[in-house]
Protein backbone atom coordinates (compact mmCIF):
# COMPACT_ATOMS: atom_id res chain seq x y z
CA UNK A 1 0.00 0.00 0.00
CA UNK A 2 2.82 2.37 0.84
CA UNK A 3 4.51 1.65 -2.48
CA UNK A 4 1.24 2.16 -4.36
CA UNK A 5 0.65 5.44 -2.55
CA UNK A 6 4.14 6.66 -3.34
CA UNK A 7 3.81 5.73 -6.98
CA UNK A 8 0.47 7.48 -7.06
CA UNK A 9 2.21 10.74 -6.24
CA UNK A 10 4.33 10.53 -9.36
CA UNK A 11 3.58 12.81 -12.23
CA UNK A 12 4.73 16.11 -13.66
CA UNK A 13 6.00 18.27 -10.83
CA UNK A 14 4.83 21.47 -12.45
CA UNK A 15 1.05 21.45 -12.37
CA UNK A 16 0.95 24.73 -14.24
CA UNK A 17 2.71 23.31 -17.29
CA UNK A 18 1.14 24.57 -20.49
CA UNK A 19 -0.04 22.29 -23.26
CA UNK A 20 1.70 23.21 -26.47
CA UNK A 21 -0.30 23.53 -29.66
CA UNK A 22 -0.13 20.58 -32.00
CA UNK A 23 2.02 22.39 -34.55
CA UNK A 24 4.50 23.50 -31.90
CA UNK A 25 4.69 20.03 -30.38
CA UNK A 26 5.23 18.46 -33.79
CA UNK A 27 7.96 20.94 -34.59
CA UNK A 28 9.71 20.09 -31.34
CA UNK A 29 9.51 16.35 -31.91
CA UNK A 30 12.34 14.40 -33.41
CA UNK A 31 12.72 13.33 -36.98
CA UNK A 32 10.05 10.94 -38.30
CA UNK A 33 11.06 7.88 -40.37
CA UNK A 34 9.32 4.82 -41.75
CA UNK A 35 9.48 1.69 -39.61
CA UNK A 36 11.70 -0.16 -42.10
CA UNK A 37 14.27 2.65 -42.01
CA UNK A 38 14.31 2.47 -38.19
CA UNK A 39 15.02 -1.24 -38.40
CA UNK A 40 17.84 -0.61 -40.85
CA UNK A 41 19.32 2.06 -38.57
CA UNK A 42 19.06 -0.34 -35.63
CA UNK A 43 20.81 -3.07 -37.62
CA UNK A 44 23.69 -0.73 -38.50
CA UNK A 45 23.93 0.45 -34.89
CA UNK A 46 24.07 -3.11 -33.55
CA UNK A 47 26.72 -3.99 -36.14
CA UNK A 48 28.86 -1.00 -35.07
CA UNK A 49 28.47 -1.93 -31.40
CA UNK A 50 29.47 -5.53 -32.16
CA UNK A 51 32.52 -4.32 -34.09
CA UNK A 52 33.55 -2.04 -31.20
CA UNK A 53 33.22 -4.94 -28.73
CA UNK A 54 35.21 -7.23 -31.04
CA UNK A 55 38.04 -4.70 -31.34
CA UNK A 56 38.05 -4.01 -27.59
CA UNK A 57 38.11 -7.75 -26.82
CA UNK A 58 41.09 -8.38 -29.09
CA UNK A 59 43.03 -5.41 -27.74
CA UNK A 60 42.47 -6.52 -24.15
CA UNK A 61 43.58 -10.06 -25.01
CA UNK A 62 47.05 -8.64 -25.64
CA UNK A 63 47.11 -6.69 -22.37
CA UNK A 64 45.34 -9.27 -20.18
CA UNK A 65 48.42 -9.74 -17.98
CA UNK A 66 48.54 -6.01 -17.24
CA UNK A 67 44.83 -6.01 -16.42
CA UNK A 68 45.44 -8.89 -14.02
CA UNK A 69 48.31 -6.99 -12.39
CA UNK A 70 46.04 -3.96 -11.98
CA UNK A 71 43.32 -6.03 -10.30
CA UNK A 72 45.86 -7.69 -7.99
CA UNK A 73 47.14 -4.32 -6.75
CA UNK A 74 44.61 -3.99 -3.86
CA UNK A 75 45.80 -7.33 -2.47
CA UNK A 76 49.44 -6.23 -2.82
CA UNK A 77 48.67 -3.21 -0.63
CA UNK A 78 47.30 -5.46 2.11
CA UNK A 79 49.94 -8.23 2.15
CA UNK A 80 53.54 -8.07 0.92
CA UNK A 81 53.57 -11.59 -0.53
CA UNK A 82 50.32 -11.43 -2.47
CA UNK A 83 51.51 -14.07 -4.92
CA UNK A 84 51.22 -16.74 -2.21
CA UNK A 85 47.52 -16.00 -1.73
CA UNK A 86 46.35 -16.65 -5.29
CA UNK A 87 46.41 -20.10 -6.85
CA UNK A 88 45.18 -21.85 -9.97
CA UNK A 89 43.70 -25.25 -9.16
CA UNK A 90 42.25 -26.35 -12.51
CA UNK A 91 44.00 -26.95 -15.81
CA UNK A 92 41.83 -24.48 -17.72
CA UNK A 93 41.76 -21.73 -15.06
CA UNK A 94 44.42 -19.60 -16.74
CA UNK A 95 42.74 -19.75 -20.15
CA UNK A 96 39.27 -19.03 -18.72
CA UNK A 97 40.69 -16.11 -16.72
CA UNK A 98 42.39 -14.76 -19.85
CA UNK A 99 39.07 -14.80 -21.70
CA UNK A 100 37.22 -13.15 -18.80
CA UNK A 101 39.77 -10.37 -18.47
CA UNK A 102 39.65 -9.72 -22.22
CA UNK A 103 35.83 -9.78 -22.23
CA UNK A 104 35.30 -7.38 -19.32
CA UNK A 105 38.15 -5.15 -20.41
CA UNK A 106 36.80 -5.09 -23.96
CA UNK A 107 33.38 -3.95 -22.74
CA UNK A 108 34.96 -1.16 -20.70
CA UNK A 109 37.21 -0.11 -23.58
CA UNK A 110 34.33 -0.09 -26.08
CA UNK A 111 31.90 1.78 -23.79
CA UNK A 112 32.61 5.30 -25.19
CA UNK A 113 32.05 4.05 -28.74
CA UNK A 114 28.89 2.22 -27.68
CA UNK A 115 27.50 5.39 -26.10
CA UNK A 116 28.33 7.35 -29.24
CA UNK A 117 26.58 4.85 -31.55
CA UNK A 118 23.53 4.68 -29.28
CA UNK A 119 23.25 8.46 -29.06
CA UNK A 120 23.58 8.70 -32.86
CA UNK A 121 20.67 6.26 -33.15
CA UNK A 122 18.48 7.84 -30.45
CA UNK A 123 19.07 11.57 -31.02
CA UNK A 124 16.92 12.01 -34.17
CA UNK A 125 13.87 10.68 -32.27
CA UNK A 126 14.23 12.99 -29.27
CA UNK A 127 12.71 16.37 -28.58
CA UNK A 128 14.81 19.50 -28.28
CA UNK A 129 14.80 19.48 -24.46
CA UNK A 130 15.74 15.80 -24.36
CA UNK A 131 18.59 16.31 -26.82
CA UNK A 132 19.93 19.12 -24.66
CA UNK A 133 20.03 16.81 -21.64
CA UNK A 134 21.44 13.72 -23.35
CA UNK A 135 25.14 14.63 -23.65
CA UNK A 136 25.54 16.03 -20.09
CA UNK A 137 23.75 12.94 -18.82
CA UNK A 138 26.14 10.61 -20.64
CA UNK A 139 29.21 12.52 -19.45
CA UNK A 140 28.07 12.78 -15.85
CA UNK A 141 26.95 9.15 -15.89
CA UNK A 142 30.41 8.05 -17.07
CA UNK A 143 31.99 10.17 -14.33
CA UNK A 144 29.75 8.65 -11.66
CA UNK A 145 30.51 5.11 -12.84
CA UNK A 146 34.27 5.73 -12.78
CA UNK A 147 34.02 7.47 -9.39
CA UNK A 148 32.12 4.55 -7.87
CA UNK A 149 34.49 1.94 -9.31
CA UNK A 150 37.54 3.96 -8.22
CA UNK A 151 36.24 4.43 -4.67
CA UNK A 152 35.62 0.70 -4.48
CA UNK A 153 39.07 -0.12 -5.89
CA UNK A 154 41.12 2.23 -3.71
CA UNK A 155 39.09 2.25 -0.47
CA UNK A 156 36.58 -0.56 -0.09
CA UNK A 157 38.35 -3.57 -1.60
CA UNK A 158 41.64 -3.24 0.36
CA UNK A 159 39.73 -2.77 3.61
CA UNK A 160 37.50 -5.77 2.89
CA UNK A 161 40.47 -7.98 2.02
CA UNK A 162 42.28 -6.88 5.17
CA UNK A 163 39.33 -7.89 7.31
CA UNK A 164 39.01 -11.27 5.58
CA UNK A 165 42.68 -12.00 6.18
CA UNK A 166 42.31 -11.03 9.85
CA UNK A 167 39.38 -13.42 10.16
CA UNK A 168 41.48 -16.22 8.65
CA UNK A 169 44.37 -15.55 11.03
CA UNK A 170 42.00 -15.49 14.01
CA UNK A 171 40.58 -18.86 12.96
CA UNK A 172 44.13 -20.22 12.40
CA UNK A 173 43.45 -20.70 8.68
CA UNK A 174 46.03 -19.93 6.03
CA UNK A 175 44.26 -17.82 3.37
CA UNK A 176 44.84 -19.22 -0.12
CA UNK A 177 42.34 -18.14 -2.75
CA UNK A 178 41.92 -19.19 -6.34
CA UNK A 179 42.79 -16.45 -8.79
CA UNK A 180 39.42 -16.83 -10.53
CA UNK A 181 37.47 -16.29 -7.30
CA UNK A 182 39.60 -13.27 -6.40
CA UNK A 183 39.14 -11.63 -9.82
CA UNK A 184 35.40 -12.35 -9.72
CA UNK A 185 35.20 -10.74 -6.28
CA UNK A 186 37.08 -7.60 -7.34
CA UNK A 187 35.32 -7.09 -10.69
CA UNK A 188 31.85 -7.78 -9.25
CA UNK A 189 32.45 -5.33 -6.40
CA UNK A 190 33.74 -2.58 -8.71
CA UNK A 191 31.02 -3.00 -11.35
CA UNK A 192 28.31 -3.07 -8.68
CA UNK A 193 29.47 0.19 -7.14
CA UNK A 194 29.79 1.84 -10.54
CA UNK A 195 26.31 0.77 -11.66
CA UNK A 196 24.57 1.70 -8.41
CA UNK A 197 25.88 5.26 -8.64
CA UNK A 198 23.93 5.62 -11.90
CA UNK A 199 20.60 5.34 -10.06
CA UNK A 200 20.65 8.90 -8.61
CA UNK A 201 21.41 10.24 -12.09
CA UNK A 202 18.31 8.52 -13.48
CA UNK A 203 16.15 9.96 -10.68
CA UNK A 204 17.48 13.49 -11.21
CA UNK A 205 16.93 13.19 -14.96
CA UNK A 206 13.30 12.20 -14.39
CA UNK A 207 12.86 15.20 -12.08
CA UNK A 208 14.43 17.49 -14.68
CA UNK A 209 12.04 16.20 -17.36
CA UNK A 210 9.06 16.61 -15.02
CA UNK A 211 8.19 12.91 -14.99
CA UNK A 212 8.35 12.82 -11.19
CA UNK A 213 8.49 15.60 -8.62
CA UNK A 214 11.03 16.27 -5.89
CA UNK A 215 8.25 15.80 -3.36
CA UNK A 216 7.65 12.31 -4.73
CA UNK A 217 11.34 11.51 -4.35
CA UNK A 218 11.33 12.79 -0.76
CA UNK A 219 8.23 10.76 0.09
CA UNK A 220 10.03 7.66 -1.13
CA UNK A 221 12.95 8.04 1.28
CA UNK A 222 12.13 4.87 3.23
CA UNK A 223 11.58 2.91 0.04
CA UNK A 224 14.87 4.15 -1.40
CA UNK A 225 16.80 3.18 1.72
CA UNK A 226 15.17 -0.24 1.76
CA UNK A 227 15.97 -0.63 -1.92
CA UNK A 228 19.60 0.39 -1.28
CA UNK A 229 19.97 -2.33 1.33
CA UNK A 230 18.34 -4.93 -0.92
CA UNK A 231 20.47 -3.84 -3.88
CA UNK A 232 23.63 -4.13 -1.79
CA UNK A 233 22.58 -7.62 -0.70
CA UNK A 234 22.08 -8.63 -4.35
CA UNK A 235 25.06 -6.96 -6.03
CA UNK A 236 27.74 -7.07 -3.36
CA UNK A 237 29.87 -10.19 -2.86
CA UNK A 238 28.13 -12.72 -0.58
CA UNK A 239 29.50 -11.64 2.79
CA UNK A 240 28.06 -9.32 5.47
CA UNK A 241 31.00 -6.92 5.48
CA UNK A 242 30.85 -6.22 1.74
CA UNK A 243 27.08 -5.75 1.93
CA UNK A 244 27.47 -3.29 4.81
CA UNK A 245 30.27 -1.34 3.12
CA UNK A 246 28.18 -1.08 -0.04
CA UNK A 247 24.85 -0.25 1.59
CA UNK A 248 26.13 2.64 3.74
CA UNK A 249 27.34 4.77 0.79
CA UNK A 250 24.11 3.97 -1.05
CA UNK A 251 22.03 5.24 1.86
CA UNK A 252 24.10 8.45 1.91
CA UNK A 253 23.61 8.79 -1.86
CA UNK A 254 19.84 8.45 -1.37
CA UNK A 255 19.84 11.44 0.97
CA UNK A 256 21.97 13.50 -1.40
CA UNK A 257 19.68 12.59 -4.29
CA UNK A 258 16.64 13.85 -2.40
CA UNK A 259 18.22 17.23 -1.75
CA UNK A 260 19.53 17.53 -5.30
CA UNK A 261 16.07 16.73 -6.68
CA UNK A 262 14.69 19.79 -4.86
CA UNK A 263 17.47 21.92 -6.38
CA UNK A 264 16.88 20.54 -9.89
CA UNK A 265 13.13 21.14 -9.66
CA UNK A 266 13.65 24.69 -8.35
CA UNK A 267 15.98 25.56 -11.22
CA UNK A 268 13.64 24.00 -13.78
CA UNK A 269 10.66 25.96 -12.50
CA UNK A 270 12.67 29.16 -12.40
CA UNK A 271 13.75 28.64 -16.00
CA UNK A 272 10.20 27.98 -17.25
CA UNK A 273 8.61 30.99 -15.49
Amino acid sequence: MRLAGWLGEQGPSDSTAKILPLDSAAADDGESKPFIEHLEDLRRTLFKIGAALFIGFNVCMVFANRILFFLEAPLSKVVPDSGNYLQSLNVTDSFVLWMKLAFYGGILLATPAIFYFLSDFILPALKREEKRLLMPTFLFGAFMFVAGAAACYYLMIPQTLRVFIKYSEWLKIKPQWTVTSYISFVTQFMLSMGVTLEIPLVILLLVQLGVISARTVARGRKLMITGAVILAAILAPPDPLSMLMMSMPLIAICEVTIWLSWLVEYRRRKRTT
